[in-house]
Protein backbone atom coordinates (compact mmCIF):
# COMPACT_ATOMS: atom_id res chain seq x y z
CA UNK A 1 0.00 0.00 0.00
CA UNK A 2 0.95 3.43 0.03
CA UNK A 3 -1.64 4.68 2.26
CA UNK A 4 -2.59 3.02 5.75
CA UNK A 5 -5.33 5.00 6.91
CA UNK A 6 -6.41 4.56 10.37
CA UNK A 7 -9.23 7.22 11.69
CA UNK A 8 -12.79 8.03 12.01
CA UNK A 9 -16.04 7.13 9.60
CA UNK A 10 -19.57 8.00 9.86
CA UNK A 11 -22.64 8.82 7.73
CA UNK A 12 -23.00 12.64 6.46
CA UNK A 13 -26.54 13.76 5.98
CA UNK A 14 -25.64 16.87 4.35
CA UNK A 15 -28.65 19.67 3.90
CA UNK A 16 -28.04 23.06 1.69
CA UNK A 17 -29.74 25.76 0.32
CA UNK A 18 -30.82 27.23 4.27
CA UNK A 19 -31.60 30.71 4.35
CA UNK A 20 -29.95 30.32 8.03
CA UNK A 21 -29.59 28.16 10.78
CA UNK A 22 -33.13 27.29 12.28
CA UNK A 23 -33.93 28.87 15.72
CA UNK A 24 -35.36 26.83 18.59
CA UNK A 25 -39.39 25.39 17.72
CA UNK A 26 -38.57 26.69 14.10
CA UNK A 27 -38.74 24.89 10.74
CA UNK A 28 -36.57 25.68 7.90
CA UNK A 29 -36.79 24.02 4.68
CA UNK A 30 -33.35 22.76 2.57
CA UNK A 31 -32.82 22.90 -1.01
CA UNK A 32 -30.79 20.06 -2.02
CA UNK A 33 -29.75 17.16 0.40
CA UNK A 34 -27.31 14.14 0.68
CA UNK A 35 -26.58 11.06 2.27
CA UNK A 36 -22.66 10.28 1.51
CA UNK A 37 -19.71 8.67 3.85
CA UNK A 38 -18.46 11.14 5.97
CA UNK A 39 -15.87 11.61 8.12
CA UNK A 40 -12.31 12.71 8.09
CA UNK A 41 -9.87 9.74 7.62
CA UNK A 42 -12.82 8.12 5.15
CA UNK A 43 -12.93 11.14 3.33
CA UNK A 44 -9.46 11.35 3.02
CA UNK A 45 -9.09 7.74 2.17
CA UNK A 46 -11.53 7.59 -1.23
CA UNK A 47 -10.13 10.69 -2.62
CA UNK A 48 -6.77 10.05 -1.69
CA UNK A 49 -7.57 6.17 -3.92
CA UNK A 50 -9.42 8.54 -6.56
CA UNK A 51 -5.81 10.24 -7.41
CA UNK A 52 -4.03 6.69 -7.91
CA UNK A 53 -2.95 5.57 -4.41
CA UNK A 54 -3.38 2.79 -3.08
CA UNK A 55 -5.22 2.91 0.26
CA UNK A 56 -6.32 0.84 2.95
CA UNK A 57 -8.46 2.15 5.59
CA UNK A 58 -9.28 1.07 9.56
CA UNK A 59 -11.46 2.24 11.41
CA UNK A 60 -14.47 0.70 13.65
CA UNK A 61 -18.53 1.27 12.60
CA UNK A 62 -21.46 -0.86 13.39
CA UNK A 63 -22.59 -4.27 12.17
CA UNK A 64 -25.69 -2.17 10.47
CA UNK A 65 -26.84 -1.10 7.46
CA UNK A 66 -25.59 2.38 7.89
CA UNK A 67 -21.98 0.58 8.41
CA UNK A 68 -22.36 -2.12 5.53
CA UNK A 69 -23.05 1.69 2.98
CA UNK A 70 -19.72 3.61 4.33
CA UNK A 71 -17.58 -0.26 3.52
CA UNK A 72 -19.45 -0.19 -0.17
CA UNK A 73 -18.87 3.42 -0.09
CA UNK A 74 -14.88 2.72 0.93
CA UNK A 75 -14.48 -0.12 -1.62
CA UNK A 76 -16.38 1.72 -4.52
CA UNK A 77 -13.41 4.22 -4.36
CA UNK A 78 -10.77 1.78 -4.26
CA UNK A 79 -10.53 1.59 -0.52
CA UNK A 80 -8.86 -1.51 0.62
CA UNK A 81 -10.83 -2.22 3.70
CA UNK A 82 -10.19 -5.95 4.68
CA UNK A 83 -9.20 -4.43 8.05
CA UNK A 84 -11.87 -2.55 8.63
CA UNK A 85 -14.28 -3.24 12.03
CA UNK A 86 -17.73 -4.16 11.86
CA UNK A 87 -19.01 -4.37 15.42
CA UNK A 88 -22.43 -5.58 16.56
CA UNK A 89 -22.25 -4.58 20.38
CA UNK A 90 -23.01 -0.41 18.70
CA UNK A 91 -24.21 2.07 16.52
CA UNK A 92 -22.66 3.57 13.60
CA UNK A 93 -22.07 7.26 13.62
CA UNK A 94 -24.32 9.72 11.63
CA UNK A 95 -23.56 13.29 11.02
CA UNK A 96 -26.01 16.25 10.41
CA UNK A 97 -24.34 18.82 8.60
CA UNK A 98 -25.51 22.28 7.59
CA UNK A 99 -24.16 23.64 4.62
CA UNK A 100 -23.84 27.24 3.54
CA UNK A 101 -21.84 28.67 0.78
CA UNK A 102 -18.59 30.01 2.89
CA UNK A 103 -19.39 28.37 5.89
CA UNK A 104 -20.94 25.30 7.65
CA UNK A 105 -22.40 23.48 11.27
CA UNK A 106 -22.83 20.14 12.29
CA UNK A 107 -24.18 17.71 15.23
CA UNK A 108 -22.90 14.50 15.42
CA UNK A 109 -23.80 11.41 16.52
CA UNK A 110 -20.47 9.56 17.47
CA UNK A 111 -21.89 5.63 17.83
CA UNK A 112 -19.08 3.00 18.41
CA UNK A 113 -16.44 5.37 16.84
CA UNK A 114 -15.95 6.43 20.28
CA UNK A 115 -15.01 2.89 21.47
CA UNK A 116 -12.36 2.27 18.46
CA UNK A 117 -8.40 1.74 20.27
CA UNK A 118 -5.02 1.28 19.42
CA UNK A 119 -5.87 -2.41 20.46
CA UNK A 120 -8.12 -2.47 17.49
CA UNK A 121 -5.74 -2.24 14.91
CA UNK A 122 -3.37 -4.23 13.07
CA UNK A 123 0.04 -2.76 13.51
CA UNK A 124 1.46 -5.48 10.59
CA UNK A 125 -1.07 -4.34 8.10
CA UNK A 126 -0.46 -0.93 8.62
CA UNK A 127 2.86 -1.22 8.64
CA UNK A 128 2.62 -2.80 5.67
CA UNK A 129 2.41 1.00 3.51
CA UNK A 130 4.50 3.69 2.71
CA UNK A 131 2.74 6.65 4.71
CA UNK A 132 -0.11 6.76 7.83
CA UNK A 133 -2.26 9.26 7.90
CA UNK A 134 -4.94 9.38 10.37
CA UNK A 135 -7.56 12.13 10.61
CA UNK A 136 -10.57 13.34 13.30
CA UNK A 137 -7.63 12.54 15.94
CA UNK A 138 -10.07 14.71 18.66
CA UNK A 139 -13.02 12.65 18.15
CA UNK A 140 -10.83 9.80 18.44
CA UNK A 141 -11.06 9.81 22.02
CA UNK A 142 -10.19 6.11 23.05
CA UNK A 143 -7.39 6.11 20.26
CA UNK A 144 -5.47 9.06 22.24
CA UNK A 145 -4.21 7.00 24.74
CA UNK A 146 -2.41 4.99 22.26
CA UNK A 147 -2.26 7.22 19.16
CA UNK A 148 1.61 7.57 19.60
CA UNK A 149 2.76 4.23 20.12
CA UNK A 150 1.23 3.91 16.57
CA UNK A 151 3.03 6.72 14.85
CA UNK A 152 6.09 5.83 16.93
CA UNK A 153 6.09 1.98 15.52
CA UNK A 154 5.28 3.60 12.03
CA UNK A 155 8.47 5.89 12.29
CA UNK A 156 10.65 2.96 13.36
CA UNK A 157 9.01 0.83 10.67
CA UNK A 158 10.32 3.51 8.01
CA UNK A 159 7.34 4.92 7.21
CA UNK A 160 6.21 8.58 6.99
CA UNK A 161 3.35 9.96 8.60
CA UNK A 162 0.35 12.83 8.94
CA UNK A 163 -2.06 13.79 11.21
CA UNK A 164 -5.14 16.35 10.84
CA UNK A 165 -6.61 16.91 14.81
CA UNK A 166 -10.02 17.57 13.52
CA UNK A 167 -12.10 20.24 16.20
CA UNK A 168 -11.85 19.15 19.38
CA UNK A 169 -15.66 18.97 20.92
CA UNK A 170 -14.96 19.01 24.64
CA UNK A 171 -12.48 22.69 23.90
CA UNK A 172 -9.62 21.27 26.04
CA UNK A 173 -7.27 21.04 22.86
CA UNK A 174 -4.89 18.45 24.62
CA UNK A 175 -5.46 14.87 24.56
CA UNK A 176 -1.43 14.16 24.33
CA UNK A 177 -1.52 15.85 21.13
CA UNK A 178 1.93 17.93 21.50
CA UNK A 179 3.82 14.25 22.79
CA UNK A 180 2.06 12.74 19.51
CA UNK A 181 3.42 15.58 16.94
CA UNK A 182 7.11 14.71 18.25
CA UNK A 183 6.42 11.58 15.61
CA UNK A 184 4.21 13.65 13.04
CA UNK A 185 5.83 14.33 9.69
CA UNK A 186 3.01 16.28 8.38
CA UNK A 187 -0.01 18.07 10.61
CA UNK A 188 -2.32 19.50 9.04
CA UNK A 189 -4.59 21.81 11.45
CA UNK A 190 -6.73 24.64 9.89
CA UNK A 191 -6.53 28.10 11.12
CA UNK A 192 -8.73 27.73 13.90
CA UNK A 193 -7.10 24.70 15.33
CA UNK A 194 -3.64 25.51 15.17
CA UNK A 195 -4.33 28.60 17.26
CA UNK A 196 -6.14 26.61 19.57
CA UNK A 197 -3.45 23.43 19.93
CA UNK A 198 -0.80 26.01 20.32
CA UNK A 199 -2.51 28.14 22.64
CA UNK A 200 -1.73 31.12 20.63
CA UNK A 201 -4.02 34.56 20.11
CA UNK A 202 -2.95 35.11 16.24
CA UNK A 203 -1.71 32.60 13.08
CA UNK A 204 1.38 33.91 13.88
CA UNK A 205 2.47 32.51 17.08
CA UNK A 206 1.17 29.33 16.88
CA UNK A 207 2.64 28.74 13.44
CA UNK A 208 6.19 29.54 15.85
CA UNK A 209 5.10 27.36 18.11
CA UNK A 210 4.20 24.26 15.62
CA UNK A 211 6.93 24.77 14.13
CA UNK A 212 8.90 22.85 16.20
CA UNK A 213 6.80 20.05 17.38
CA UNK A 214 6.07 18.35 14.22
CA UNK A 215 8.07 18.14 11.02
CA UNK A 216 6.55 20.10 8.50
CA UNK A 217 3.19 21.63 9.46
CA UNK A 218 0.41 22.76 6.79
CA UNK A 219 -2.11 25.24 8.09
CA UNK A 220 -5.16 25.75 5.89
CA UNK A 221 -7.14 28.89 6.27
CA UNK A 222 -10.18 28.35 3.67
CA UNK A 223 -10.09 31.15 0.91
CA UNK A 224 -6.75 32.45 2.20
CA UNK A 225 -5.01 29.60 0.92
CA UNK A 226 -2.72 27.85 2.99
CA UNK A 227 0.58 28.63 5.18
CA UNK A 228 3.19 25.79 5.13
CA UNK A 229 5.87 25.85 8.25
CA UNK A 230 8.96 24.36 9.35
CA UNK A 231 12.22 24.59 11.46
CA UNK A 232 14.13 26.11 7.54
CA UNK A 233 11.50 28.02 5.82
CA UNK A 234 8.08 29.47 5.81
CA UNK A 235 5.43 29.00 2.65
CA UNK A 236 2.57 31.23 1.84
CA UNK A 237 0.27 30.07 -0.96
CA UNK A 238 -2.77 31.78 -1.72
CA UNK A 239 -6.11 30.00 -2.48
CA UNK A 240 -8.34 29.35 -6.16
CA UNK A 241 -10.83 31.96 -6.34
CA UNK A 242 -13.82 29.16 -6.41
CA UNK A 243 -17.91 29.83 -6.13
CA UNK A 244 -17.77 26.89 -3.54
CA UNK A 245 -21.84 24.44 -3.47
CA UNK A 246 -20.72 22.41 -0.69
CA UNK A 247 -17.43 23.62 1.92
CA UNK A 248 -18.07 19.52 3.40
CA UNK A 249 -14.27 17.59 3.00
CA UNK A 250 -12.47 20.33 1.52
CA UNK A 251 -9.69 20.34 4.21
CA UNK A 252 -9.50 16.06 3.63
CA UNK A 253 -9.26 17.13 0.23
CA UNK A 254 -6.47 19.39 0.33
CA UNK A 255 -4.73 16.41 2.55
CA UNK A 256 -5.05 13.85 -0.12
CA UNK A 257 -3.92 16.24 -3.16
CA UNK A 258 -0.84 17.53 -0.45
CA UNK A 259 -0.23 13.35 0.23
CA UNK A 260 -0.24 12.30 -3.27
CA UNK A 261 2.14 14.71 -4.42
CA UNK A 262 4.21 14.22 -1.56
CA UNK A 263 4.70 10.37 -1.94
CA UNK A 264 5.38 10.75 -5.69
CA UNK A 265 8.61 12.78 -4.48
CA UNK A 266 7.36 16.28 -5.86
CA UNK A 267 8.84 19.48 -4.10
CA UNK A 268 7.16 21.10 -1.35
CA UNK A 269 5.87 23.48 -3.69
CA UNK A 270 3.71 21.51 -6.11
CA UNK A 271 2.29 19.39 -3.12
CA UNK A 272 0.68 23.35 -1.75
CA UNK A 273 -0.68 23.61 -5.00
CA UNK A 274 -2.02 20.42 -5.90
CA UNK A 275 -3.66 20.62 -1.91
CA UNK A 276 -5.27 23.61 -2.78
CA UNK A 277 -6.67 22.61 -6.37
CA UNK A 278 -8.40 19.49 -4.91
CA UNK A 279 -9.92 21.28 -1.87
CA UNK A 280 -11.01 24.15 -3.96
CA UNK A 281 -12.39 21.51 -6.56
CA UNK A 282 -13.81 19.61 -3.64
CA UNK A 283 -16.58 22.09 -2.83
CA UNK A 284 -18.11 21.78 -5.99
CA UNK A 285 -20.63 19.08 -5.05
CA UNK A 286 -22.37 18.16 -2.38
CA UNK A 287 -20.34 15.96 0.32
CA UNK A 288 -16.86 14.84 0.76
CA UNK A 289 -16.42 12.85 -2.01
CA UNK A 290 -18.92 13.54 -4.71
CA UNK A 291 -16.83 16.29 -6.47
CA UNK A 292 -13.51 15.05 -5.78
CA UNK A 293 -11.28 14.98 -9.05
CA UNK A 294 -9.61 12.55 -11.03
CA UNK A 295 -5.78 13.36 -11.39
CA UNK A 296 -6.69 14.72 -15.41
CA UNK A 297 -9.15 16.84 -13.61
CA UNK A 298 -6.46 18.22 -11.47
CA UNK A 299 -3.93 18.98 -13.90
CA UNK A 300 -6.46 20.89 -16.55
CA UNK A 301 -7.67 22.42 -13.78
CA UNK A 302 -3.83 23.96 -13.33
CA UNK A 303 -3.38 24.39 -16.64
CA UNK A 304 -5.99 26.68 -16.65
CA UNK A 305 -5.69 28.56 -13.20
CA UNK A 306 -2.24 27.33 -11.78
CA UNK A 307 -0.98 30.43 -12.02
CA UNK A 308 -3.22 31.63 -9.41
CA UNK A 309 -1.91 28.92 -6.53
CA UNK A 310 2.07 30.61 -6.93
CA UNK A 311 3.86 30.14 -3.67
CA UNK A 312 6.33 32.88 -1.47
CA UNK A 313 8.95 30.77 -0.19
CA UNK A 314 10.55 32.93 3.23
CA UNK A 315 13.75 31.33 5.23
Amino acid sequence: MDIAVVGDLNVDLVLTGLAALPAYRELRLAQGMRFALGGSSAIFACNAARLGAKVGFVGKVGDDELGHFLRRCLEQSGVDTSHMILEASGRTGICVSMSFPEEYAMVSYPGIRETFRVEDVDFDYVKSARHLHMSGYYLLRSMQAGASRLFREAKEAGMSTSLDPDHDPSGKWNGGMRELLCYVDFFFPNEHECMNIAGAANLDAAANCLRSLAGVTVIKRGAEGAVLVSAGCTISTPAFAITPVDTTGAGDSFNAGYLFQYLRGSPQEQCLLWGNACGALSTQSLGGTEGFPHPGEVERFLADRGAEGGTVRNA
